[in-house]
């Protein structure tokens, strides 16, 4: 027989951010507690407002199954006498489990042989079981930030105010910090009164429905999509929704109602970028522009309450943003009355960070990283770029970033085309940040991508130099969101430069604040932190695991041209050829490591004695010029498809010659064959940490 259950946690208003994160935990922690005591269950669903979070779970068992399990006792040779009768341990043991001796059975385990009984448990009753582990559930949930209140000693988001805990239509009875379970829940704070009994789970959404609260967040959340899109084609144009935000605002009501508000147009002439982050950022409003993408004097609030409100509350969110607005355009005004220019000389009363100087330092080693890259990949760009990067950060001193953070660079960009700088200027300042997550857009101008490249290995070689750097989850400063950053705006241009030389410039820039001694530890840091960042990209990219590491293992200085060759191994590893030849590259590799792999000066014909060791030198200088002008190319997978043509040789050579023999002369020159065939696939890959080269 099954039934639900659902657990309602009632609670004063709990921040947005919060809700989402606690049901997942619910969700995950109702699974793993039933299907611990195999109590069998249909679904798990999770419902949150601000203030409930709620757990469903639909046909759940009345009984866990029965199960066998293995009780582990002393090891044998405790347990019995080395005649084999039980001693001493064996009969205590026996009697603790309630078992005959007889009973006991023996394993190997990793420590050695223990006895051990098997016994049957009967599986818990549903409703005890439930009793026992919601307390648990509610305690077990984390928040970034808990809070206690009262004199008991719970923690929790806010404070609980109730619990609904009901199994099928029996209440579940348990206490927790003095607060009893029971079958009550409440509606909508303002618009709902008094408690409301739910005599089944499955009426707990219709009863909150009727209370003026939409438990369900999908719901809630739907219903918002669709009338911002509704009300904003009633105003002729289209809502611009970020998905952030949406889903912000669906975790702050519980009744949604989605209103029009309107706001004089004169602030149109500010910069769309302003208008939006004054509407997002802070009032968390969604902005209304027509077809073409321009921004038409509207908004679009979400209210927490009913239709005859509506008159008073659209009233109240005009002054409020009209108020906004009028302070954003005191700042725009007030902003450009100071060059950027001029607000660079102030970056030097500013610090950046206490042992890497000031903001006005990173600047100018912003400058000259960036200057050093550009040369390297369009030289007519380096005054574009230069001029960027030295005005890249005057913007952080501008009333307006100050009040919208999220627009550094973005008001770097209207600044400086106020003032009057090239467009390129004014596009790089603005892209400089890009990408700000890991599915962010990219930098889309060069000069753009090459001054956020030289910002972030700017910031990640001053990092790494100073201590700060990333372990375990713990990464503050958010490096290895800017290594993505790096490695991703590298693959996107085709930058073809030397990693290592970019991050001993960057190390090289930081001047007297690292000793020379520790710049070559520091760049080692570097480039592992890089190539786990390498690493991931190219497994997201659907790369394996294992071609991955064998192309790294050869080298990844040239990002761009790694994950040319990952991708032509890629390709080329499913040929049938590539199995065998994979086993004969680790067979030549074992060998060599036993050997002495860079001795000799080169191979002596006279000495190849058997004829498939003449026949795989023969093979080998007949595609060495070809394959090595191929790699030129980086053409990896035409490479990789001549290199498979030695499959064969390489088979017969290990079936029919001896490397390792007496004759010192005679395998040491086996060897260097074999370290010039393995070298030249070396090139490309690692074909020893290949794993399987048959995809299933």
């Amino acid at each position: 027989m099954r039934k639900d259950m659902l657990l309602e946690i009632g609670t004063e208003e709990i921040p947005a951010g919060y809700i989402q994160p606690a049901l997942w935990q619910m969700e995950r922690l109702a699974k793993n507690l039933l299907e611990s005591e195999r109590i069998g269950f249909r679904e798990v669903k999770t419902f949150g407002t601000p203030r409930r979070l709620a757990l469903f779970v639909k046909g759940v068992s009345t009984s866990g199954e029965e199960r066998i399990v293995e009780i582990v006792g002393p090891p044998k040779r405790v347990a019995f006498e080395k005649c084999g009768e039980p001693a001493k341990a064996g009969f205590g043991f026996a009697k603790s489990q309630g078992v005959e001796v007889g009973q006991l059975k023996i394993k190997e385990t990793q420590k050695g042989e223990y006895v051990y009984v098997e016994k049957k448990l009967a599986g818990k009753e549903t409703k005890e079981f439930l009793r026992e582990v919601m307390p648990k559930i509610i305690t077990s949930l984390s928040f970034a930030k808990s809070m206690c209140w009262g004199e008991g000693s719970l923690r929790f988001g806010r404070p609980i105010r109730w619990i609904l805990s009901l199994f099928d239509r029996e209440t579940v009875e348990f206490s927790l910090d003095g607060l009893s379970s029971g079958n009550l829940t409440f509606g909508h704070r303002f618009l709902s009164s008094g408690a409301i009994k739910v005599d089944r789970p499955d009426q707990y959404l219709e009863k909150l429905s009727q209370a003026f609260c939409i438990a369900n967040q999908e719901e809630r959340r739907e219903i918002v999509f669709q009338d911002l899109k509704r009300l904003a084609k009633e105003e002729g144009g289209e809502p611009l929704i970020e998905e952030g935000l949406l889903d912000e605002v669906t975790c702050l009501v519980e009744y949604p109602r989605v209103l029009l508000g309107h706001f004089e147009e004169e602030f149109l002439a500010l910069p769309g970028d302003v208008l939006i982050a004054s509407m997002t950022s802070h009032q968390r409003y969604f902005p209304v522009a027509d077809k073409e993408g321009k921004l038409l004097p509207a908004f679009l609030v979400v209210s927490n309450n009913t239709q005859a409100a509506d008159r008073e509350i659209t009233c109240g969110n005009q002054r409020v943003l009209r108020a906004r607005l009028a302070d954003a355009q005191f700042f725009f005004n007030e902003d450009r009355k100071v060059s950027l220019e001029e607000r660079v000389e102030q970056e030097r009363q500013v610090i950046f960070e206490e042992r890497l100087g000031s903001l006005y330092d990173k600047t100018e080693r912003i400058v000259k990283l960036a200057g050093f890259i550009t040369s390297s990949v369009d030289s007519a760009l380096v005054p574009v770029v230069e001029r960027a990067a030295f005005l890249s950060k005057a913007d952080l001193l501008t009333e307006m970033v100050g009040e919208f953070p999220k627009l550094q660079g973005i008001m770097g960009y209207h600044y400086a085309l106020a003032q009057g700088e090239e467009k390129e200027v004014a596009e790089a300042i603005k892209e400089q940040y890009l990408p700000l997550g890991a599915k962010d857009s990219l930098p889309e101008t060069l000069c753009g991508a090459i001054l956020s490249l030289a910002d972030k290995l700017d910031t990640i070689a001053g990092s790494f130099s100073i201590g700060l750097i990333p372990t375990g989850s713990e990464d503050p400063y958010g490096l290895r969101r800017q290594a993505q950053g790096a490695v991703n705006i590298i693959l996107d241009k085709k930058l073809s430069l030397s990693l290592r030389l970019l991050i001993n410039k960057a190390l090289k820039g930081l001047g007297d604040k690292v000793r020379e001694e520790e710049k070559k530890p520091i760049l080692l840091a570097v480039l592992d932190f890089f190539a786990q960042r390498m690493r991931y990209i190219l497994t997201e990219k659907g790369l394996e695991l294992d071609e991955v590491e064998a192309v790294l293992a050869v080298g990844f200085d040239n990002l761009v041209e790694t994950e040319e060759r990952a991708k032509a191994l890629n390709e080329v590893r499913v040929e049938a050829d590539f199995e065998s030849l994979s086993i004969g590259f680790k067979r030549a590799v074992n060998i060599l490591k036993k050997g002495i792999r860079d001795q000799g000066s080169g191979i002596r014909r006279e000495l190849l004695r058997e004829k498939a060791e003449e026949e795989l030198y023969s093979r080998y200088l007949e595609i060495e010029s070809e394959v090595k002008g191929l790699l030129r190319k980086r053409n990896y997978q035409e490479a990789l498809k001549i290199l498979a043509t030695l499959r064969e040789p390489i088979d017969n050579f290990f079936d029919q010659v001896m490397v390792m023999v007496e004759d010192k002369d005679l395998c040491l020159n086996r060897l260097f064959l074999l370290k010039l065939v393995t070298d030249l696939f070396l090139k490309i890959a690692d074909f020893s940490y290949l794993k399987n080269l048959s995809h299933e």
